[in-house]
Order: C-alpha cells, then structure tokens, then sequence
C-alpha cells in the first residue's frame, strides 16, 4: 500500500499541514489519516516524499488521507481569512437559475469547526455567522457523497451547502482554487439565489409604489378630509350663534 502513494503532506507536531519541499529538521510529522509518524524523505531517485515510520504502512485506506488532509488545509485557508477579513471569492454555477454567480463565502462569518455534531448528523466543515448559527456547511467528497443527514439538515434549516469533489490527489496541490471554484454551491432558499431575490424585491418596491396612501385615496375619491368637515360645521355654528345675538339684539331695542 505504501509503495502506491507518495505523500506530499503531512500534519506538524503545531497541527500545520506542510509539504515536503517545506519540512524543518526539529519537527515531527504525522499522517492526518492514521495519525502514524512520518519521516521526510529527500533522497535522489525518487521524489520527495513522506513515509511512514512503521514499515507496514498506512493503518488506514489512503482515502480518508486524502479527504483529511484537504479538509484540514481548507480550514487552514478559511481560519487565516476570517482573522486577516480576507474575503474567499467563489465562483459557482447556480442551482435555483442556473446561471453563474460570484460571492464572498465569508460574508458574516466569524468561525469555522469540523466536524461538529448537529443534531443528526455530522458534517465535514460549518462556518458560522454574527448571529452564532451555523449558516454554510462544506463537504469534502473523495468516494462517499454527504451523508442524506447533511442534506436535510441543510434544506430543514436554510443552510447553504457546498460540495467540493476530490479527483485525485493532485488535488492537495491545487486547495484555495478548489475552494474558490467548488463542485456545487446548492441553495435550499430560493431568496438565496441573486438573481431571484433582485427580481423578489423589485416585484415588492413595485407594489409599493402601485399602492396608494390614505391620504392619497381620500382625495382620489372626492370627498373631504375629516379636519375639512370639521372645520366647516365649526363655521356654520358661528354664523348660526351670530345671526341668533344679532336678532336678540334687535329684539332689545324696541
């Protein structure tokens, strides 16, 4: 097994992944899959590589090295982002239009975890907003597409998903351009989708603007403000009140 794989990565005694072109002679390294030591190898034949200190290899499948070592170097990137507010532009095909849209993946996010327990199920990375909910969750698919728990956690509370497929491991290589363009970005909220939402919003301004004021329909309708009426029973009671003290007035004088 360990002849069919040449590591690239590994996980510092500091939780680091680092590649073998980046080793340092005073730290030790470990397999993120099977958590056996590693030992740099930089000779002359063939590339450099990891290998395992136990001769029997690897104790795990070569799959979960892969999908760990990725998900810890995506973590990597977004931890790094959210302290520096570096924003992550994606680029992703849209599930509600269709069409292709770009986003900041880190807008009101504060914090990111693996693996944390939700409920029912248990995904792979969540990034969570101001608000302290869980508000995008990332899955790392190697062989093994998320678990059908993620998906309807994610469609019963809003969470938007997002799906990076891994090919082979070259894709070690390539982690913030993965990152950047995932496989699929899936909304569960139609509002999510840019475009829907700014057509939403416009139909709602529209009919805003359609409706009239009360003020407005009073005078559309031609009939007088309640301050008008009033005001008008106000000056015929005065002119009645007037015509009574001029004709006791009168009345006084003969």
């Amino acid at each position: 097994m360990e002849s069919n794989i040449l590591y690239k990565f590994a996980e510092d005694n500091n939780g680091k992944i680092t590649h073998i072109r980046d080793t340092l002679p005073n730290l030790e390294y470990f397999c993120a899959e099977c958590r056996e030591k590693l030992v740099p190898r930089k000779g002359n034949v063939r590339q450099y590589h990891f290998a395992h200190k136990n001769k029997s290899g690897c104790f795990g499948t070569g799959e979960g090295y892969l999908h760990k070592t990725f998900k810890k170097m995506v973590l990597e990137i977004i931890r790094r982002n959210i302290f520096s507010n570096t924003p992550i532009s994606v680029t992703f095909s849209c599930n509600i239009c269709n069409g292709e849209h770009n986003g900041n993946l880190l807008t009101g996010i504060i914090d990111v975890k693996e693996e944390c327990n939700l409920t029912n199920c248990r995904p792979d990375i969540i990034l969570i907003d101001q608000t302290g909910k869980t508000s995008i969750i990332i899955e790392i698919v190697d062989k093994h597409e998320p678990e059908k728990n993620v998906i309807e956690y994610c469609q019963k509370n809003n969470i938007v998903l997002v799906r990076i497929k891994l090919d082979s491991f070259d894709d070690l290589e390539n982690v913030e351009n993965k990152l950047k363009n995932p496989t699929n970005l899936i909304f569960f909220n139609q509002l999510n989708c840019p475009i829907v939402a700014l057509q939403y919003y416009q139909q709602q301004q529209l009919k805003v603007q359609r409706t009239p004021s009360i003020g407005v329909s009073r005078v559309n309708r031609g009939g007088p403000r309640i301050d008008q009426i009033q005001a008008a029973q106000d000056k015929k009671a005065r002119q009645l009140k007037a015509i009574r003290y001029n004709y006791a007035k009168k009345g006084r004088k003969k």
